[in-house]
């Protein structure tokens, strides 16, 4: 396996040549440049782990080309001058533009590799340093990944964390569907819609799957999978890096990085850091797909919950759903959105899931009830916000069936909270329970209309309701034209 690439800058072929046969015979990837400006040239294209110049060349000398260096390239590269000009002012000089080491001309093998060695050894402790540095403040990202348990956002998050790290240019996430293809979830600096770099994206990841390994590649120098290098070209990318996801000897996906304008390639430093990255994204991809299972189970329990409630009142059938779908209009006009929204249509679905704990003879009585019967089924917001408090996750409607049926004025019970007291959630799920109370047949009155239903909310608004909730609610139905049984067939 070769070691560090170098450069060896020379205008004398003779000292190229023998430094090169010293170097390679040392098992180093070696380069050569006839003077400082093909030197420069070659570092504009390529990386390298150490620069061994002459100081007096043709067309760019050694010194000025050390500046240009140390101003457009690296402050920390290793950099050894070579020279038959030795004097002290110029081993001065060239040590304050931060070479390593000075050698004269004639020298020995065992010279050039000792100090070849030495100024390498040096550099790997840097780098070593560096990449420490760089390393550490991926465990802060690693807490922000765990905290993220929202799938969507969470590939958001890890595409824009692996772009900063390495300045890629166009960045992706391919995840493994169940059918075993690969589907781009998230990106960054691509088209998503891009067939053309789907595609490409795909031929890449394919050789990545596969093999189950990263895979670097810096525009024709790579030998590991040469036939991949003219999709590069063909997609104008300099530089690509993609690195495979594996959660428990599983592999889930691929993220890439390319760069398109920036001629640094991608290095085994940045391999080595996205491969970090990957580890922590593919703990907590599973994290947030286990949430989303857990979710969809509370979601299953919430729905038997509600069909037990609803079972027991032919009248009350599909009401939690059609209260449901007007509360998540409200709320999005109003706009809430992500676990809020998740929050306000699961309160909405189990507003009435205390009634549960009520008895049939009331609460299914045709007559009107009486003050004792009434006072009982008051209870039914305390009974439900207890049923729900041993769910965890559900805070948030615990505080909307606990709340629903408190006025804006005060009067509502159970606690006769108002005003912004009241939880806006649960000021959302009141007015779009009255409605669709209202607007529903019932054994002891008729629907009432649309129209009708509005102005009565209206009329209470500032009184039992929440003014804007109202304002809103009429806005969306003069807007869209709210009609029930169109509601419900597009639910």
């Amino acid at each position: 396996m070769l070691k560090e690439n170098i450069l060896i800058i020379d205008d004398e072929p003779v000292i190229r040549e023998v430094l090169a046969e010293i170097l390679t015979n040392a098992d180093y990837s070696v380069s050569t440049a006839s003077d400082g400006e093909e030197g420069y040239n070659k570092l504009v294209n390529e990386s390298y782990d150490l620069v061994i110049t002459d100081i007096k060349m043709p067309k760019l000398g050694g010194m000025p080309l050390i500046e240009k260096i140390r101003g457009e390239f690296s402050v920390v590269l290793p950099i050894i001058v070579i020279t038959g000009h030795g004097t002290i002012d110029i081993a001065m000089e060239s040590m304050r533009h931060g070479t390593q080491a000075f050698i004269l001309k004639p020298f020995t093998p065992g010279e050039i590799r000792d100090a070849v060695e030495d100024v390498l050894d040096r550099s790997r402790i840097i780098k070593e340093n560096i990449k420490l540095k760089a390393t550490l403040p991926l465990f802060e990202v690693n807490k922000r990944l765990l905290r993220e348990l929202n799938i969507d956002q969470l590939m958001d998050i890890i595409v824009e964390e692996a772009a900063q790290y390495t300045n890629s240019e166009r960045t992706s996430l391919m995840l493994l569907e169940n059918d075993g293809t690969l589907k781009m979830k998230a990106a960054l600096g691509v088209d998503m819609n891009d067939d053309h770099t789907r595609e490409y994206t795909l031929d890449i990841d394919k050789w990545v799957v596969k093999n189950r390994k990263s895979l670097l590649l810096d525009g024709g120098k790579d030998e590991i999978a040469p036939e991949l290098e003219s999709l590069m070209k063909n997609n104008e990318i300099n530089s690509a890096l993609c690195v495979p996801i594996i959660i428990n000897n599983n592999l889930h996906g691929v993220l890439n990085l390319a760069k398109v304008s920036n001629n640094q390639p991608f290095t085994h430093s940045d391999e080595e850091v996205v491969s970090v990255l990957c580890g922590q994204a593919g703990i907590a991809i599973e994290n947030a797909r286990l949430y989303e299972r857990v979710k969809s189970t509370h979601l299953d329990v919430i729905a038997a919950l509600a069909n037990a409630v609803e079972a027991r009142d032919q009248y009350t059938a599909n009401h939690a759903v059609r209260l449901s779908i007007y509360s998540c209009m409200i709320a999005e006009k109003m706009g809430i959105s992500g676990a809020d929204m998740e929050t306000i249509k699961r309160g909405a679905i189990l507003h009435d899931i205390g009634k549960i704990g009520i008895r049939d003879s009331i609460l299914l009585k045709e007559a009107p009830l009486s003050n004792d019967e009434f006072h009982e089924m008051k209870e039914h917001p305390r009974i439900g916000s207890k049923i729900l408090k041993r769910m965890n996750g559900l805070e948030g409607v615990v505080s909307i069936v606990m709340h629903h049926h408190e006025f804006y004025n005060g009067e509502g019970y159970p606690y006769g909270k108002k005003g912004d007291e009241i939880p806006l959630g649960a000021r959302i799920v009141g007015v779009a329970d009255a409605f669709e109370a209202m607007t529903s047949e019932r054994p002891y009155r008729s629907a009432m209309s649309t129209e009708a239903a509005v102005e009565e909310l209206e009329r209470m608004a500032g009184i039992q309701f929440d003014p804007e909730v109202v304002k809103t609610f009429r806005e969306i139905i003069e807007k869209d034209g709210l009609e029930i049984p169109e509601l419900l067939e597009e639910s």
